[in-house]
């Protein structure tokens, strides 16, 4: 019986170094191009705020989308690079052909030379009224 447990013993110790060497020798994941091996690109992913302005956007999507904040309808500027809402002046950048509908991003490019005041019925525009 221990001559058994000693044959078990060194067959999965043999087993388990061939399965290592066999994995060391195999193609590397950029011989294979990468496919099924779970490793991560060359290339890092660039994040969305590195990516370049602009991008051919669907018609379809534009007549959609509207501002996150007021709900509003948005025009095409800059060569089609931003999005704007001329009621605030919120212009959502378009990076890559996808429009980044967060209201943080409309801030940050916001173009208050734009934005039409309009009255509400205490006298201060509307756009004096969100700011205070």
């Amino acid at each position: 019986m221990k001559k058994f447990f000693q044959f078990i013993l060194f067959a999965a110790i043999v087993g388990g170094a061939i399965y290592v060497v066999k994995n060391l020798l195999s193609p590397s994941a950029d011989e294979t191009g990468g496919r099924g091996s779970g490793v991560l690109p060359q290339e890092p992913v660039k994040s969305l705020d590195e990516a370049p302005l602009g991008g051919e956007v669907s018609a379809d999507l534009l007549k959609i989308l509207v501002c996150p904040e007021d709900k509003g309808p948005l025009e095409l500027v800059d060569q089609g690079k931003f999005l704007l809402n001329p009621r605030n002046g919120y212009k959502y950048p378009i990076r890559n052909g996808i429009p980044v509908m967060l209201i943080e991003e409309g801030k940050k490019y916001r173009d208050s030379t734009v934005a039409k005041a309009t009255t509400n019925g205490s006298g201060a525009t509307n756009t004096e009224a969100k700011e205070a």
